[in-house]
């Protein structure tokens, strides 16, 4: 066994007590008693599993001391684990909040540890508890001004190393048109089919009719979205991965969750993902345009240059077609048992779909 718990059984309130004081999240004094244990949503997912600790702590502690955290685990299934470490899914995770989150301006949760075990192939994070944030929601859609909240939460990750990802602190990290190649295709040629079986009537006509085509594009999309200027991306921003301050005191207007994505790419694959997947089509067909120039004026403000409008666009329209594959990935993928997880494949391959039909992306497709 790791010299930490891979799963909720093997928690201990001995364990949460060293963690939390080597962190500086509670006093030397303090000392975890007990806790309960409980799944966030659905708890265990396709790759991972999350729960929420209550805390009780051996006599009296401060008002600051924490009442409860987050923990991510990979997931308990040795199988599923190997989908996850063949993207190398948990290690980025990990690796994000040990090396990278103290150098980027992002609202996120603050971390109070996180560990890799290579041997099974597992990891934990403890994470802040945003219970006072309020979850965004992947079907529901986002509005104008949640969409602008998470532009302005991302860009900062994106102008800290735009242009700049060759540096030896980022070597190990996944890259869209290398290292991300080979272990992402076959996800896509093993669950096409099954999409289209299953949620074919969510897919625009033109689309629809080419996605054989687009399978078999997937390597040169990648090559594409490779051949712009690169930057560190969150990779996987969608409204189930955001939390809302709704103006509560002390909370950030947004903090982003999930780093398992985090990959060196086209900067617009996060803002692609947002528009093409978050927001409801009419919504996004009447503000889109708002919505790039807003992220591009962002980039700016932050220090980005000799970038103009037209070349993110570009970037947008690339990352957009490139990005179908991911829901199609889960429509593919789809637990018949699972109705959220229905609502998510058939809203996420609806709006997808039509915005790669309303932009006449198609057309750039290589094969």
């Amino acid at each position: 066994m790791s010299g930490f718990p891979i799963q909720p059984e093997q928690l201990s309130a001995e364990w949460f007590t060293t963690v939390l004081r080597d962190a500086g999240a509670i006093e030397a004094k303090d000392e975890v008693d007990s806790f309960d244990v409980s799944f966030i949503g659905d708890g265990i997912g396709l790759l991972g599993m999350v729960v929420r600790v209550d805390l009780a702590y051996a006599g009296q502690v401060g008002p600051s001391a924490l009442k409860s955290v987050v923990l991510n685990f990979s997931h308990p299934v040795a199988e599923n684990r190997a989908i996850a470490a063949n993207l190398n899914m948990y290690e980025r995770e990990v690796r994000f909040f040990n090396e990278i989150a103290s150098e980027v301006d992002v609202p996120k949760p603050g971390c109070y540890f996180a560990g890799m075990d290579y041997d099974s192939g597992s990891n934990v994070v403890v994470l802040e508890d945003l219970h006072q944030y309020r979850a965004g929601d992947q079907v529901a859609g986002v509005t104008i001004d949640e969409a602008k909240m998470v532009i302005d939460a991302i860009v900062p990750l994106h102008a800290r190393y735009w242009g700049d990802t060759e540096s030896e602190m980022l070597a190990w990290m996944m890259r869209i048109d290398t290292t991300y190649i080979d272990p992402f295709i076959p996800s896509v040629e093993g669950t096409w089919e099954n999409c289209l079986a299953q949620f074919g009537h969510c897919i625009t006509d033109d689309v629809r009719a080419e996605i054989p085509r687009y399978v078999a594009s997937l390597r040169d999309l990648h090559m594409m979205m490779g051949d712009r200027t690169q930057t560190l991306v969150h990779g996987d921003v969608r409204m189930d991965n955001a939390m809302f301050g709704d103006g509560g005191p002390g909370l950030h207007p947004v903090s982003l969750l999930d780093w398992q994505a985090i990959m060196v790419s086209n900067p617009l694959q996060d803002i692609a993902w947002m528009l093409s997947t978050c927001i409801k089509t009419d919504l996004r067909r009447a503000h889109e345009d708002e919505l790039l120039a807003y992220y591009h004026q962002s980039l700016v403000d932050a220090g980005v240059t000799d970038y103009t409008l037209d070349q993110c666009i570009d970037d947008y329209e690339v990352a957009v077609l490139y990005l179908l594959s991911y829901p199609i990935i889960i429509g593919g993928a789809f637990d018949p048992a699972n109705e959220r997880g229905r609502e998510l494949a058939e809203e996420c391959l609806r709006r997808a779909s039509q915005t790669v039909t309303d932009r006449q992306l198609l057309r750039r497709l290589p094969v």
